[in-house]
């Protein structure tokens, strides 16, 4: 069965990884550019794998563009599988694979599509999210569904975490999905429009900006929400950005919006509109992180953060 592989982050090479590991054979490999990288916070580089493995790779600025159809008609793919790829395929290259297109989207389709899925289902307050495998067709998440296993989001979990939850389960179905296409023993599950909840928008690095005269519940859930991988919460503090990876809040009375109420070694506390956040790792105009002890010492209580 000749595959041939498109992807460009973190989630893509380790599923990528543990399909040749277990002695599948892929024909040819795309990735991102290089110039890619200032819009994909978790794109890493694939060169090292496709070298140990001696696979064709292509680093593309857009899949479709005609020399890469070029490519995949010559090398005729029977399987093209899409795993952690932004970019739309248009039609001519959806029909090139004898066996179709595959890709991956970390909800429970059809009733969430769009981006950023992770950090939405934080936002969003879900309980639990899916990683579902699905034929691609023209249209966006919408074709037949072939594997799909749902994971739980606990109230401690943030972006990062369900992003290992989302690796492993794909090492272990794109497997499973690998082997049912070699003894034709796919099964595919049309959506049901009806099911459809919500479309979810692209997010930006500046939707990460805090405001303070939130209640911190939500502001907690936004720092969870972008964490590693992704660019993080952010807030402004003497000029300097600063921003939030990892933080605590509890609900209470009396607290002034963005004011440090507390330095510790121990603790920073700040006010919201309703309780407080208590930080924990911080980094400074995106250059270091740190603990933010480190940060705010030398501070005064009662100062405010942008």
């Amino acid at each position: 069965m000749k595959i041939a592989f498109i992807g460009g982050v973190k989630f893509s090479r380790d599923l990528l990884e543990n399909i040749l590991k277990n002695g599948f054979e892929i024909s040819i490999l795309f990735s991102y550019e290089p110039s890619k990288r200032k819009f994909y916070s978790d794109m890493v580089d694939f060169d090292d794998l496709a070298n140990r493995y001696q696979i064709k790779h292509v680093k593309v600025h857009n899949i479709n563009d005609e020399s890469n159809i070029r490519i995949l008609q010559q090398i005729k793919p029977d399987l093209i599988l899409v795993f952690g790829w932004s970019q739309l395929l248009k039609k001519p290259i959806l029909d090139i694979s004898r066996l179709g297109v595959i890709g991956t989207h970390p909800t429970e389709l059809p009733k969430y599509r769009g981006r950023a899925p992770l950090s939405w289902s934080i936002l969003k307050g879900l309980k639990k999210s899916a990683l579902s495998f699905f034929f691609i067709e023209e249209g966006v998440d919408n074709g037949d569904i072939v594997a799909q296993q749902t994971f739980e989001i606990s109230k401690n979990d943030d972006v990062s975490s369900l992003y290992e939850k989302m690796t492993s389960l794909g090492k272990i179905m794109s497997l499973e999905l690998l082997h049912q296409l070699q003894t034709d023993t796919i099964k595919r599950i049309k959506q049901n429009p009806e099911q459809f909840v919500e479309n979810w928008p692209e997010r930006t690095p500046q939707d990460g900006k805090i405001n303070w005269n939130l209640p911190a519940k939500l502001i907690y859930d936004l720092i969870r929400a972008t964490t590693h991988p992704y660019p993080g919460a952010f807030t402004f503090f003497k000029n300097k950005k600063i921003i939030i990876w990892k933080a605590k809040y509890c609900d209470e009375n009396k607290c002034e919006p963005g004011k440090i109420m507390k330095i510790s070694n121990n603790e920073i506390k700040i006010g919201t509109k309703k309780g407080s956040i208590i930080l924990d790792i911080v980094s400074i105009d995106d250059n270091f992180e740190t603990k933010s002890s480190n940060v705010f010492l030398q501070s005064d209580e009662g100062l405010s953060l942008e």
